[in-house]
């Protein structure tokens, strides 16, 4: 892929008055980001899954040392629970995982890719920004993401509206309690990128693994598509087609026979982008792209019944180039070896 223009600067329907960067309060991103060249560039990240080494923490300067610290170290493999939580780090079905350390990670990922030859315009996260639900997780993050004065946008994963309790159970003796989403977090927001419009929409079910897009989001959908006068690209966490591994595809979204009925009218929808099912993937239904991302932390192994972990795939993140003459290019890229 050739590297995209970085010297044109983006413009943004909000900016602070005395031109610098101030505190995020609301976290909202501008309704409209336009450039003079006509192309918008979108960074995607998703399934960030931080969390607290010490779950007690609440000090900010407790805070900022777990943060820096947090890891999932290899865990001797629970048989009974292979086809557990795809999220949980206590059913990796390996002997012995590598250290992977998710705030260092996802840290590692955002530097570089802003460190590339491409301009960023917008940066997405799709879903489970965390692994455990704390305000104070958000905070550091939404935080990190104000400081590098590019809007952004995040919306909701399941493990955003949902604890798991009794993680060092097997899988099928463990419960799961509902949460409602950050209020940061979107859903049902549009947001116009040149010529382009992108949807955000939030899939995800509290006290659930799996999603499910909702009547409410569905004729939301509809309107917006119906109205749209540009190409449009759909946000959300879970994926709408199955990924051939039989864990993971028990948590699809349930409803994606209604969605793809709801959308099959339109012809202004081009992509859907989204996270989940840690790995990435590229494939066209219905005349739309769908684009399934690594996570920034560790990725699962395609084709598995049993839920099993890729060591061998680096964490990663997506680009889309938004073009204007109607036209969408993206693709993945790895973390360095000596990233993070």
């Amino acid at each position: 892929m050739a590297p995209l223009p970085h010297s044109v600067s983006p413009r943004h329907t909000q900016v602070a008055d005395n031109g610098r960067l101030s505190e995020p309060t609301d976290c909202h991103p501008p309704t409209e980001i336009s450039t003079d060249d006509g192309m918008v560039n979108i960074l995607q990240l998703t399934d960030l899954h931080l969390y607290f080494d010490t779950p007690k923490a609440t000090h900010e300067q407790d805070i900022n040392k777990d943060l820096a610290h947090q890891t999932i170290t290899g865990i001797c493999q629970n048989n009974s629970a292979k086809r557990g939580n795809p999220h949980s780090a206590d059913v990796i079905n390996h002997s012995v995982t590598p250290v992977i350390h998710n705030y260092a990670s996802f840290e590692a990922c955002l530097t570089q890719a802003l460190s590339e030859d491409v301009r960023c315009d917008l940066i997405v996260v799709t879903g489970d920004l965390v692994s455990e639900i704390h305000p104070q997780l958000y905070q550091h993050l939404y935080q990190r993401l104000h400081q590098s004065g590019i809007p952004f946008a995040c919306i909701a994963g399941n493990h955003d509206v949902t604890d798991e309790i009794g993680k060092d159970l097997p899988f099928e003796q463990r419960s799961f309690e509902p949460h409602e989403p950050d209020s940061r977090l979107l859903s049902r927001y549009s947001m116009k990128l040149n010529g382009w419009e992108i949807l955000f929409i939030n899939s995800c079910v509290p006290g659930q693994i799996f999603g499910r897009i909702g009547n409410k989001n569905l004729y939301w959908l509809s309107q917006k598509l119906a109205n749209s006068h540009h190409p449009v690209i759909i946000a959300m966490h879970h994926h709408l087609l199955p990924m051939h591994s039989a864990w993971i595809d028990a948590h699809i979204t349930q409803d994606a026979t209604e969605f793809w009925q709801t959308v099959a009218p339109f012809n202004a929808l081009k992509a859907v982008v989204g996270g989940h099912v840690h790995q990435s993937s590229t494939r066209s239904y219905q005349g739309v792209q769908l684009y399934s991302t690594p996570s920034t932390g560790y990725q699962f192994k395609p084709g598995c019944d049993d839920f099993t972990l890729d060591d061998e795939a680096k964490p990663g993140y997506r680009w889309l180039s938004l073009k204007a003459n109607g036209t969408l290019q993206s693709w993945v890229v790895r973390l360095e070896d000596n990233a993070g």
